[in-house]
């Protein structure tokens, strides 16, 4: 009996201990990912090293490379956070049990080209982070668009199911309506125009969609 039950704590206490080590992994390297955003801001990635990184971590350079294999791999898990934060401020949005599906989509379109602006306004190089993403790591391009896509659709088939819109083929309407926002989320129109005027495009935009999408 008494065997048993030192295994048991023992396997209790090997999975506490594990916890603590996969917790504090975490932490190092969301601090890692601060320092190496405060860097991209200032320097670009081009200009940036790892050991500057690990410099401001106050850990070695050799003790960086356990955590990211590279700079490029750092930028990358930059780019995921960054990315699950305005999916997690768009799901809100669709959440929000206080608007129909029409108030739904303005404000997803709203949020998105916010989150995108003072993305752009607080990171003046973030066109160097986008084009390395879009050329070598499209699979993170391609889950940014599916995580928008599934949430458009909710908002439509909402939209549907209250009879508010009405269209043919899900699929061909959520890719339709991901298309013609797409304009919102670009970091070069941020730089083009004020917030003022982007988001009176946004509005006129999404009236436009909305009056193709309401039942008539």
């Amino acid at each position: 009996m008494n065997i048993l039950l030192n295994i048991h704590y023992s396997r209790v206490d090997y999975v506490s201990m594990s916890a603590n080590v996969s917790s504090k992994i975490i932490n190092i390297q969301d601090r890692i990912l601060d320092a190496a955003v405060q860097r991209f801001q200032h320097y670009g990635i081009g200009k940036t090293t790892m050991a500057d990184i690990a410099g401001d971590v106050d850990m070695s350079t050799a003790n960086l490379y356990r955590y990211f294999k590279n700079k490029e791999d750092i930028a990358v898990a930059c780019s995921k956070r960054c990315l699950g934060d305005r999916t997690a401020i768009l799901s809100c949005v669709v959440q929000n049990q206080s608007l129909d599906a029409a108030g739904k989509l303005q404000e997803f379109v709203l949020e998105m080209l916010r989150y995108t602006y003072d993305q752009v306004s607080s990171n003046p190089r973030i066109n160097e982070l986008v084009n390395i993403i879009a050329e070598k790591y499209p699979e993170v391009v391609f889950e940014k668009n599916t995580n928008e896509q599934l949430l458009i659709k909710n908002i439509l088939l909402e939209g549907k199911e209250k009879g508010i819109f009405d269209f043919e083929d899900i699929g061909k309407a959520t890719i339709a309506v991901h298309t013609s926002i797409h304009i919102f989320q670009l970091p070069l129109a941020m730089t083009i125009h004020k917030l003022d005027t982007l988001l009176d495009m946004a509005r006129l935009t999404t009236n436009m969609i909305l009056n193709g999408l309401n039942k008539r």
